[in-house]
């Protein structure tokens, strides 16, 4: 387990988040807190992110397939399932664009990118 530095964005028709401080990179799994909301990334073969606050959302995504994730609220469960249209993984970064659809509806394409350093 090691401390990192991460910078991340996240980008959609509403506008863009960004975030930058400390995170926890174990094996191929990035954790940080983002103001409450605790972010998961794993990169594998099919790349995850899960993010819990008040909610809980899994994303998978693998490019070209459309995955079927989840998407807990506390009024229910919706069903969730994303395509990933471009992912490009360097050794420290990651970018991945990618079309969000719950219950069978389509609602926005969004970006997200981080990079990473090692924490001194």
């Amino acid at each position: 387990m090691a401390k990192i530095k991460i910078k991340t964005i996240t980008e959609n028709k509403e506008g863009k988040s960004k975030y930058e401080g400390p995170a926890i990179k174990n094996k191929n799994t990035i954790t940080y807190n983002d103001n409450g909301v605790v972010t998961k990334i794993t990169i594998d073969d099919v790349i995850t992110i899960e993010r819990k606050k008040d909610y809980e959302i899994i994303i998978k995504l693998k490019k070209g397939i459309k995955l079927e994730g989840s998407y807990n609220t506390k009024y229910g469960k919706l069903k969730l399932e994303a395509k990933a249209k471009q992912i490009e993984k360097q050794e420290n970064t990651t970018k991945i664009k990618y079309d969000l659809i719950i219950n069978n509806k389509y609602v926005d394409t969004f970006m997200y990118y981080y990079e990473y350093s090692i924490d001194s």
